[in-house]
Parts: C-alpha cells; sequence; structure tokens
C-alpha cells in the first residue's frame, strides 16, 4: 500500500491548506491505511492528526521538515519513542536559540530514532544537482549516510515539470552508490487539485499582509493523489521502500501520564503534615466529620500519586504569599479540603462543597488547580516558575485561527483590493462569524443587507475555505506545563515574553495527559491589594481573609445595588438581578452569582428562584427525596453539584459515577447519543425503584441543565472575592475607591466612572503640580487626581516633578515651575489647560 510520506498541512502556517482532520477523512476516502504529516519546523498538529487518525483506523506517522540554512529542507520522521523523544529535543534546542534552521550538527545530536528523506526538490541533494554539481550531491548524501545509515530514504518527486524525472534519475543513481533506498512522495500541500488556488492566497497574504520572501508551489500537482495516479508518476521500485518506512515506523502517541517536577522527596508525607497542620489552625474544635473528609481525599490523591500537583501549587502560592502578593484558588478546587487547608478561601464544609466534583475514583485526568494572583504582580510569579522549575516549565499555547472579518480582510488585501475597499468589505460582519458562515449571515443579517459582500461571490467563496485553518500559535492566557521529562515529550520555542512555549495547545495538552497549571491574574486583587496598603496607611488594622461573612453593613450595601466596583455585582443586569433577589447571607451571593450566567438567564431561572426565596411561589419537589439536595435552593437546580447527587440518588449509583455521567451530557452530542444516555438513566432509575414519572421529569431537568449548570466551588471562590469587596466599600469606601482607580480598569467600568461614583460621597481634587503624584491620592478626606488620568503626562514626567517638587519645595509660580523643571512646550500646554498651575502661591487647588 502506497503512503505519502511528506505532507504539510494548515500548520505549515499560511502555506498548507487542510487541517490534520480533514487530512484524514481524505486518505481515508481513497483507500489509504496511513499517511505522515511532516510540517515546516515544528510538530504543531501532531496531537489533533493522532487523534483523527486513530479515530479513523490510520496509521498516524509523525515528521517535520527541518530547514537547514542554504534554504533546502530535509524531511525528519519519527521511527519509535526514542525518535519522538529526539525529534522534539531537537526542535527545542534550535527555537530557543531563536533559530528558524536547523544545524546538521544538531541533527547529528539527536539521530537516534529518526528516518531521514532528504526534501525532494526542496532538499540540497536535489538543488545541487539541478545546478550541475553531481559530486557535491553525492557528499551530501554522503554526509547524511554516515548519520543515518539505514534510516537514509533519498527522495525523489515527479509534479511534472520538466527537470523533476532527469533529476529523481540521478537522485536514485546516487541513493545506489552510497547503499541506501528511495522513496518517492509528493509534497502534499492541498487535497484536491483544485485548491491550489487557496495555496496561492494562503502565500499571496504572506507576501502582502505579511510581507515575506515566499513563493508559492510551481503547480497545481502538489495534491493528495490516489495510490494509482502515484504509481502513474514515480517508478515501481520505490514503493517497496515507502512500505518499509511505514513498517519501520513504532510509535503510537498515547497518554504520557507524567507527574509535575518533585518539591519535596517524600511528598506524601510532607503533603499530609502540612494539611494536619493547617487543621487545628483552620478548624477548632476538628470534628470526626472533618478528620474522615481528610482522610478520604488524601487517601485518593494518593492512590493517584497526585501529591506533586498540590506542592507545586503550594511551593508558588507560599513563595508568592511571602512576598505580599495576593491570590485565590478559583474552578472545582475550592471543593477540596486539602485545598482550602494549603491555600484558604470558602469552606468547603461550612458550604457544602463537593470534593468529587474535583477529584473522583472515576477521573484520571490530573488535578485543575487554577490560581488567580494579583495582576500588577502576576509577571513576579511568572518568573519565580521558570527560574524555580527551569527545563521543567513552559506556557501552554493557544490557536489563532480565522475569523470571517480576519479572512475577508486578509484575502481582499491579497487579491488586491486598495484598503478603503477592504474596510467597507468588512463591515458590520460579526467579530464571532466564520469564514464560512458568510454566506448565511448576508441572508438573514439587517446589519448586512447592504454589505458589498453580495456581489463578491469569489471572494466570499475563497474566504470560506479559510474556516478553521490555524494562522499562528500564541501564548495561553494563563495555563502552565510543568513536568520532569518535558522536554522529551513537548516540542518547544521561545514566546514573545522569552520564556519557552508550547508547540502544543491547550486541547492537546489535556489529551496527552500533561500537568498544567492555570496562574492567572485577577484586577480585583490588585484593588483590593491596594485598598489594603491604604487602610494600613492610615492607622487601621485589618485582616480581611478572616472577617465574618455574616456582616450586616455588607450584606445592607448589596441590597441597596450600590455596587459599582464589586466584583461580579457592578453591571447595570447584575444590579438589577441583585435589587431582586435581596442577598442576606454568603449562600446567597453565590446564588446571584451563578444565576448570572448567558444560560440562566436565558432559561430566565432567576425568576422562579426569587419568587420562592421570597414567599411569593411555592416551593415544590416533584420527588422528596430530593429535598434535601434542592432545598438550599428552593427547589430549582442551580450548581452541577446538585446535578451529581440527584444523578446519584435516582439511579442509586456513586458520585463517582454521577459525575462520568454529568460530564458525558455537557460534552458535544448527537441526539442519538443523548437518546442512548436517556434510556440508561431512566432504566437505572427505575430499578432504583423511582417510577418513570420521577425518571422523566429528572431526565428532563438534568439534561436541560447540563450545558449551562455553574460549580458550586467555583461560585465560592468567586463570592468570597465579592464578599471582600463589598465589605472593603462598606467600611472604606474611600481608600476602596482609591484602590480600584490606581488599578486600572478592574470591572465593567473604566475610572472616570469610578470617579464620578467617588465623587457623590467625597471631594474630588484636580490635578495640580504641588499636590498630583503620578497615581490618585487621599488628601483632606478626598481623592487628588493624578497625573495618570492626563493623556500624554506618562509616569516619567510625573517622577521628574514629584522629585523636584521633594528636594526643592512648593512650585510658588509658573515661572518657578519652568525653571525647575524642564518639560516640553506640549506637555506644559496640557498641564496648563487643565488647571495644573492655578493656586500657586495660595497652597490651595480647586475642587474639581
Amino acid at each position: 500500500m502506497f503512503c505519502h510520506l511528506h505532507v504539510r498541512s494548515a500548520f505549515t502556517f499560511l502555506f498548507g491548506t487542510f487541517t490534520p482532520e480533514q487530512l484524514v477523512r481524505r486518505v481515508k476516502a481513497l483507500g489509504m491505511s496511513s499517511v505522515a504529516i511532516t510540517d515546516r519546523g515544528g510538530l504543531y498538529g501532531a496531537v489533533k492528526f493522532v487523534k483523527a487518525a486513530n479515530r479513523a483506523g490510520i496509521k498516524p506517522i509523525l515528521g517535520i521538515e527541518a530547514p537547514l540554512s542554504d534554504g533546502s529542507i530535509l524531511v525528519l520522521i519519527v521511527k519509535n519513542k526514542e525518535g519522538y523523544s529526539n525529534l522534539a529535543r531537537l526542535i527545542t534546542a534550535t527555537k530557543l536559540a531563536q533559530r528558524d534552521v536547523f544545524s546538521l550538527d544538531d541533527i547529528n545530536t539527536y539521530h537516534r530514532g529518526l528516518i531521514c528523506l532528504t526534501g525532494g526538490r526542496d532538499g540540497r541533494a536535489w538543488k545541487l544537482i539541478r545546478s550541475g554539481k553531481l559530486v557535491e550531491a553525492k557528499e551530501f548524501l554522503g554526509l547524511l549516510k554516515d548519520i543515518f545509515e539505514a534510516d537514509l530514504y533519498v527522495e525523489i518527486q515527479n509534479h511534472s515539470i520538466k527537470t523533476d524525472i532527469e533529476v529523481s534519475g540521478e537522485l536514485m543513481r546516487l541513493a545506489k552508490k552510497i547503499g541506501s533506498k528511495t522513496v518517492g512522495t509528493n509534497a502534499v500541500t492541498f487535497l484536491k487539485k483544485e485548491d491550489f488556488i487557496i495555496h496561492q492566497i494562503l502565500v499571496k497574504i504572506q507576501q502582502t499582509v505579511h510581507h515575506r520572501a515566499i513563493s508559492p508551489l510551481p503547480c497545481d500537482e502538489f495534491y493528495l493523489k490516489s495510490e494509482q495516479e502515484m504509481s502513474c508518476v514515480l517508478p515501481p521500485e520505490v514503493f517497496h521502500a515507502i512500505g518499509e518506512v511505514v513498517e519501520k515506523v513504532d510509535f503510537t502517541m498515547e497518554l504520557f501520564r507524567v507527574h509535575p517536577p518533585k518539591v519535596f522527596d517524600r511528598d506524601t508525607e510532607r503533603l499530609t503534615e502540612l494539611c494536619f497542620r493547617n487543621l487545628a489552625v483552620r478548624y477548632k474544635p476538628v470534628t470526626l466529620e472533618v478528620l474522615r473528609r481528610l482522610e478520604k481525599e488524601l487517601n485518593l490523591i494518593f492512590s493517584r500519586n497526585f501529591s506533586s500537583y498540590f506542592l507545586v501549587v503550594y511551593d508558588v502560592v507560599s513563595w508568592a504569599r511571602n512576598r505580599g502578593i495576593r491570590l485565590s484558588i478559583r474552578g472545582s478546587a475550592v471543593g477540596s479540603l486539602v485545598t482550602y487547608l494549603l491555600f484558604g478561601g470558602p469552606d468547603p464544609i461550612e458550604h457544602n462543597l463537593l470534593f468529587e466534583r474535583f477529584l473522583n475514583e472515576g477521573r484520571f485526568d490530573p488535578p485543575d488547580i487554577d490560581v488567580d494572583f494579583d495582576s500588577e504582580r502576576r509577571n513576579e510569579v511568572i518568573r519565580y516558575v521558570f527560574h524555580r522549575f527551569k527545563g521543567k516549565a513552559a506556557f501552554v499555547s493557544t490557536l489563532s485561527t480565522y475569523r470571517a472579518r480576519g479572512a475577508v480582510r486578509d484575502v481582499a488585501r491579497a487579491m488586491g483590493r486598495h484598503l478603503g475597499e477592504v474596510s467597507e468589505l468588512t463591515k458590520f460582519l460579526p467579530y464571532h462569524l466564520r469564514p464560512n458562515e458568510i454566506n448565511e449571515a448576508l441572508k438573514k443579517l439587517p446589519e448586512l443587507a447592504e454589505s458589498p459582500l453580495h456581489e463578491e461571490n469569489e471572494l466570499v467563496r475563497l474566504v470560506g475555505n479559510l474556516s478553521g485553518l490555524p494562522r499562528q500559535i500564541s501564548t495561553h492566557l494563563g495555563g502552565i506545563i510543568l513536568s520532569e521529562s518535558l522536554l522529551d515529550m513537548v516540542p518547544l520555542e521561545l514566546s514573545p515574553s522569552g520564556f519557552p512555549l508550547s508547540q502544543y495547545d491547550k486541547d492537546d495538552i489535556e489529551k496527552l495527559g500533561l500537568p498544567k497549571f492555570d496562574f492567572l491574574g485577577l484586577r480585583m486583587h490588585t484593588a483590593i491589594s491596594k485598598t489594603l496598603s491604604y487602610i494600613k496607611e492610615n492607622g487601621k488594622a485589618l485582616d480581611l481573609d478572616n472577617i465574618h461573612l455574616n456582616d450586616s453593613d455588607t450584606y445592607r450595601l448589596l441590597c441597596s445595588t450600590e455596587t459599582v466596583g464589586v466584583f461580579q455585582l457592578e453591571s447595570p443586569g447584575q444590579r438589577q438581578l441583585l435589587s431582586r433577589l435581596q442577598p442576606k447571607c454568603f449562600s446567597d451571593l453565590m446564588i446571584e452569582i451563578s444565576l448570572f450566567r448567558p444560560g440562566p438567564m436565558q432559561a430566565k431561572m432567576a425568576t422562579p428562584f426569587i419568587r420562592r426565596k421570597h414567599g411569593k411561589e411555592p416551593v415544590e419537589y416533584f420527588c422528596p427525596e430530593l429535598k434535601p439536595i434542592l432545598e438550599e435552593t428552593y427547589g430549582i437546580l442551580v450548581y452541577q453539584e446538585q446535578v451529581l447527587k440527584m444523578v446519584a440518588k435516582l439511579t442509586n449509583s456513586s458520585l463517582e459515577w454521577a459525575d462520568v455521567f454529568r460530564r458525558s451530557m455537557t460534552h458535544d452530542r448527537s441526539p442519538e447519543e443523548m437518546e442512548k444516555l436517556r434510556v440508561e438513566f431512566i432504566s437505572r432509575c427505575i430499578k432504583s425503584g423511582y417510577s418513570r414519572f420521577v425518571a422523566e421529569k429528572a431526565w428532563k431537568q438534568i439534561s436541560a441543565f447540563a450545558s449551562y449548570g455553574f460549580c458550586k466551588a467555583h461560585a465560592a471562590a468567586f463570592a468570597y472575592i465579592t464578599y471582600q469587596s463589598a465589605y472593603l466599600k462598606a467600611h472604606f469606601p474611600l481608600e476602596f475607591y482609591l484602590g480600584l482607580l490606581n488599578s486600572g480598569q478592574v470591572g465593567s467600568y473604566p475610572p472616570w466612572v469610578i470617579l464620578n461614583e467617588a465623587r457623590r460621597r467625597f471631594p474630588v481634587y484636580p490635578p495640580h503640580v504641588n499636590f498630583s503624584r503620578f497615581e490618585y491620592t487621599i488628601e483632606s478626606n478626598g481623592i487628588r487626581v493624578g497625573f495618570c488620568a492626563v493623556k500624554g503626562i506618562g509616569a516619567k514626567t510625573a517622577e521628574k516633578i514629584v522629585k523636584d517638587r521633594e528636594a526643592h519645595g512648593p512650585f510658588k509660580s509658573i515661572p518657578e515651575f519652568l525653571a525647575r523643571v524642564k518639560l516640553s512646550r506640549k506637555i506644559f500646554c496640557t498641564l496648563f489647560t487643565i488647571g495644573a498651575f492655578d493656586g500657586l502661591g495660595n497652597n490651595e487647588g480647586k475642587v474639581a
């Protein structure tokens, strides 16, 4: 059977025209049993390719095109596990050295377990023969033979180009002289001949939009040909060697099941010690319930060898806390007693949070512990992580694919349209619209009724072909991989920030079972940190992380809906829901946050909940046994954890099985698959002694709820920060406003909205050369606007003014200011225009 061994997918960015999934479907349709993917300089699409190939019963072969310094390439194919590790290390060594080309010395270092093809028409040997340099070509092939020995295959091609047969014949003769076999390839770049135009457009985008010196392929023959088509253009003797290569490949990309770097030698003992040390601090007294819960959680963590995950996060969190960096845990991890003992936050026992939503016997994927840090200081944490785990850490990448607007813009420019015309073509196109959805949008959206795209059939057709194609990789918002064996498993390159970046994206990392940690930034932590520092400067003491969650002033503020600046509760919609719900306790706050989500709002879940809460509607349970599960939410399903408990109760199964069942409903399922789940659920309910009515009613609720249910642990994590921010606004409003103003845009509103809100309660003083600093400051029980609020006045200019003022005293006149502080005319005019010199000589600044 023939196999294409040299294939460039869309992960040869803006050159290849198809995704790995499309490649596999086409290979299957052509009746082939194996195929390779060999993208330029990386394994970007490898995981997606392997997943698609395994599903289709196609043997996946991994490799890359390795560009050399003279513009030629080699094709390197993974033969076995050692070869995969060596290829990953070769890519990493090249990319982290900021090189786009591979050196033969590095290739020699990492050659074991790799098969080498000579690159066909893009290879050095081919180019040397075309230039009449047969001796040099033989010497180069001999060099490769010394490195790869029997794993070197000379690569020929025939694209019906004039010199192809002649050069291929000479390559075959040289192959015999050095004792190597010859394979034939087609350097596949598009799936069908008619897709050549897509390749040309992509290359044109590189030329016109990205200004790269690159040429398109010379003809339309570089498509995925059938075995019969290839047998018409290649000599029969190359087919045996192709089969030999396929047989040699013995590598299966499976879940690596690896663990993060070891922080402590005896990780289970260390985790146990940390938990019990904090147990007496968090719980007074330590009850039997707490001890049993801790024992259950630790036993599961130990049985899964997950101790090191918790200890890595503990190491990073401890380092940050020792440096005063504010942080919190989010997500389902908040439901764990172990995470509470290690990191604090809401008490999972007090708030009835489920550990099984985080980890259970039915889940084998690594723990997902997400940490939010003070945004302004997150980079300090990131630098520590990469220093602490040097050689074992990398950012997770994210994949950028074309959206309709960007695709229309790039294709139109590639077709030579001027910028004004491009702007008209993209006007009113929805941001999230996919390229292949434009025709449908033109029919349905009234704002596109007059769009010139109606007359651009060819442009829209070409744009549609870019749907789903990757453009580039970039750095994921907060994901970091940490692993002892990282370099053997993941090809890396350099991120814009200078740290290693995985060529695999978030989905790939999860499929491989690699340890991923999300270290995110949260601006509210920045604002709270600054607020606490201002409170301390004013001689007041506050331990915000140990305040009671039943403060009447805080709930009075929340019920008043004066929540601009309060975490999660400041938008008009949230404040409207607050006024209806009237939260009186922390549980109400969790529910408020959970209900204000697209799914629950669309389903209008808030209305029956609020009516029941305020006694305007009876609380009913279609099954009395469900009352303990739904009582806290007045019979309304609000949390994912309630689904777990309902499923477990009605089917007489474990929470572990219930979680597996819940997650199976949340994935994209066909109607047929959902029907199978429904039948299984109802059958289990009936076997457990419940009526068909109860089973059908329960299925209707949980199946509808599965797509938008909110994790209760996550709600508790956010509600905790919400409560803290509301507490600060209720008790320390001036410091809180200042904290918000000096943290950029923290939530829904920019600083000027916060300032107008503050003006209702406190005097606000305008920028002034004798009083202002760069940031906003507290002055005379009011707020002095800082130079940061003045367009054109940067931190350096403000520092120059403040430094001179502190060294030589207040400015007494404008001429004196100009003599002491050297500023440009433009900056002086700005300061003069805003009144920053008003009152010089009388020590006063006007109230704004």
